[in-house]
């Protein structure tokens, strides 16, 4: 009970103000789970929408890992008011050294994630299980427990010198490196006591026995049945004393297998993060004076309650977020952006989500208020079902009870030697006709050598593709990744409700099924849908220890319907971009913990081609301070003939009190000039941010 009175307590504080003149991004955090890959303990991030990862630095180890992030597919129109950051903090570890991640996107709509832990650690990034998952595996933490839940563990690790002399002696032994090994083990006894003594114990006397020291075996498994009499290894350790002792040469029975300990114990804890930030701006026109065009509060709550045992984990998780426009004293309410419970149970191999949440599969494309359950046939085999209601993202405060959906769908898992497939069948009505009948399935693949992931989506209903996604991961060698990226969407995405756009006379299906039939609502809603392809390539080399460089280039087009003047008159047109963008990343310029980049970014769009240059620097001092130093210059050409020049100098500071309070503030200055055919006038921009994070 203490629990839920703190957890409403928290809730109060926001505000229950939004602005109008302010809207956040659609992309956000969802999740920070602990798993297990290919028996190595990892760490997964979830987001709310597709996530494209691009690189990531520094590449193998650090205390803070920077991940880039390529450009979102799906957004809020109109919403992207730059810089953003959104911080959640790590699940409570004892083993898994993570402090917290934190989503930024900055002012040139880069977007980025930066991973914080309480020491250094190796690590390697990739994609993740799902389209808005990355992964990152930490190579080197040994797993304690684990439970399998599909194609993810639940886990906890150790990591520490007795254990990584431990992995070093298995792979001596195991490559019959046996005088190796004994040297290992001998060191390992002499370190004081862990949980790794007793195996290692017990891999001494084989090493011994193997390298044909027979007395000295023999002796190491007395010692060790003396001191785990009772242990799980003391029976193969009897077996092989025995065997030495009357000289056996008859193969050995099989090893008793370790007996299974269950872990009763259930945990409970509750924390999260509560932030403000006050963002303001002030504009200085040439001949017409200053005024201020930005004055905005905004506050941001992030809780999460886990409750933990050996069989199950259920997970309550909330994230809310509201603002406050001073300049025009205007507001919403709270907006919810997601707010779910979740339960894992790995002994009946079920797990099941309820409330506002992200799609991630199934067929759900984007956020959705609901229910999603699946269950482990076996060991390869899941079934998935999938109902409720989807997430208009313009308006998030309610909830679209008119158009129900529910669907079904299987996993196979290739158990990381084959593909995993993801069938499924998805239906959406709107008014009680068809919104959306749709199948289709994911594919997954994993390797050594690279990430694959596919999507196909075929909607039955009007017989269309209506998309194909393609996102792949080549690890060419150590330190070059290759980045494929292609995307082709209907755009709109095909639904029935979509017959409404550009209409003024009726606002919803079922006025227009008044003086329509379902068949026209059908031909109106596809003569509002056209096409958008994506095709990005990107590479990302590590020249040294201290440098990395990344290039990338990205051709997108999209087809799309737009309404003619004339009333019920529909015209066709296009739009093309071409990015190519580059970056050289360095550390240790100024100390042995800062990180510097410098950006390059040519864009060619159907109305302006740019030049954009840029370069930033982060620098930790005395592991509490960070100051972020940026310099960016846009040189844009209009097709109308105008020119435009932008300089963007700013710095940010950001403090750490004791893990739990964190205090950032920034302050900049625009200068827009302006040449050629244009009669805008010059202008500056001076603009300040200041806020502060608790975590709870």
């Amino acid at each position: 009970m203490r629990g839920l009175r703190f957890w409403f307590q928290v809730t109060g504080v926001c505000f229950a103000v939004c602005s109008q003149a302010w809207a956040l991004p659609s992309q956000s955090l969802e999740s920070i789970e602990y798993l297990t890959h290919q028996g190595m303990a990892a760490i997964e991030i979830g987001f709310a929408q597709p996530v494209n990862y691009m690189s990531n630095f520094p590449l193998e180890s650090g205390a803070t890992l920077q991940i880039f992030i390529g450009p979102r597919t799906a957004v809020d129109v109109d919403v992207d008011k730059l810089p953003y950051a959104q911080a959640m903090r790590a699940p409570d570890s004892g083993e898994v050294p993570l402090t917290q991640v934190t989503f930024r996107i900055n002012e040139a709509g880069e977007s980025s994630v930066v991973v914080d832990f309480r020491r250094v650690v190796n690590f390697t990034v990739s994609a993740g299980r799902r389209f808005n998952t990355l992964m990152i595996i930490l190579p080197g933490l040994k797993v304690t427990q684990a439970v399998q839940l599909k194609n993810a563990r639940t886990m906890k690790v150790i990591d520490s010198k007795a254990f990584r002399l431990l992995v070093l002696g298995r792979k001596a032994l195991k490559q019959h490196e046996n005088k190796t090994a004994v040297r290992i083990f001998t060191k390992m006894l002499g370190l004081p006591e862990s949980p790794e003594r007793q195996e290692a114990m017990e891999l001494l006397g084989v090493a011994r026995e193997r390298n044909h020291q027979k007395a000295h075996a023999k002796i190491m498994y007395r010692e060790y049945l003396k001191q785990y009499p009772d242990s799980e290894g003391a029976a193969r350790v009897k077996q092989r004393l025995q065997d030495l002792l009357h000289a056996q040469l008859k193969p050995r029975a099989r090893l008793k297998p370790a007996k299974k300990s269950r872990d009763k114990k259930t945990t409970s804890r509750i924390y999260g993060s509560f932030a403000q930030y006050y963002y303001r701006g002030e504009n200085n026109i040439e001949d017409a004076g200053s005024s201020v065009d930005q004055s905005l509060l905004l506050n941001q709550l992030s809780v999460n309650w886990r409750i933990r045992n050996a069989d199950y984990d259920i997970r309550n998780f909330v994230y809310a977020n509201q603002s406050y426009d001073f300049s025009s004293e205007t507001g919403k309410a709270i907006t919810l952006e997601t707010a779910y419970s979740q339960l894992k149970n790995s002994r009946w191999g079920f797990s099941g989500r309820a409330g506002r949440q992200t799609g991630s599969g199934g067929g759900v494309l984007g956020k959705f208020d609901g229910l999603r359950a699946s269950y482990d046939v076996t060991q390869k085999i899941a079934v998935n079902a999938v109902v409720g209601y989807p997430v208009n993202i313009s308006d998030k405060r309610s909830i679209q009870s008119q158009k129900p959906f529910w669907g079904i769908g299987l996993e196979l898992d290739g158990a990381g030697e084959g593909v995993d497939i993801l069938p499924y069948y998805i239906r959406q009505e709107v008014d009680s006709i068809i919104d959306r009948e749709a199948i289709g399935s994911e594919f997954r693949f994993f390797h050594k050598l690279g990430n694959f992931y596919g999507l196909v989506d075929y909607d039955i209903h009007y017989t269309d593709l209506n998309i194909y996604l393609f996102r792949g991961q080549y690890n060419w060698r150590k330190n070059t990744i290759f980045n494929l990226n292609f995307d082709y969407r209907n755009s709109p995405l095909l639904f029935t409700s979509h017959a409404l756009i550009g209409r003024t006379d009726v606002s919803s299906i079922s006025e227009l099924l008044n003086t329509h039939g379902e068949n026209h609502i059908n031909e109106l809603a596809e003569n509002r849908v056209g096409d958008s392809s994506t095709f990005s390539l990107g590479v990302s080399h590590t020249l040294s220890a201290r440098y990395q460089l990344n290039a990338d280039l990205t051709f997108a087009k999209q087809n799309f319907v737009i309404d003619d003047v004339t009333p019920g008159v529909l015209i066709n047109d296009s739009d093309q971009q071409i990015y190519f963008s580059s970056q050289l990343i360095a550390n240790k310029w100024f100390n042995d913990r800062d990180t510097s980049v410098l950006g390059m970014r040519l864009s060619q769009t159907s109305n302006y081609d740019e030049l954009s240059l840029s370069a930033s620097n982060r620098l930790p001092l005395k592991n509490k301070w960070k100051f972020d130093t940026r310099m960016r210059v846009d040189l844009r050409q209009n097709d109308s003939g105008e020119d435009l020049t932008r300089y963007r100098p700013s710095v940010k500071w950001n403090f750490r009190q004791k893990q739990t309070m964190y205090y950032e503030a920034e302050i900049g200055v625009e200068w827009w000039r302006y040449g050629g055919d244009s009669n805008n006038p010059d202008f500056r921009r001076l603009f300040a941010n200041l806020g502060y994070r608790w975590n709870f």
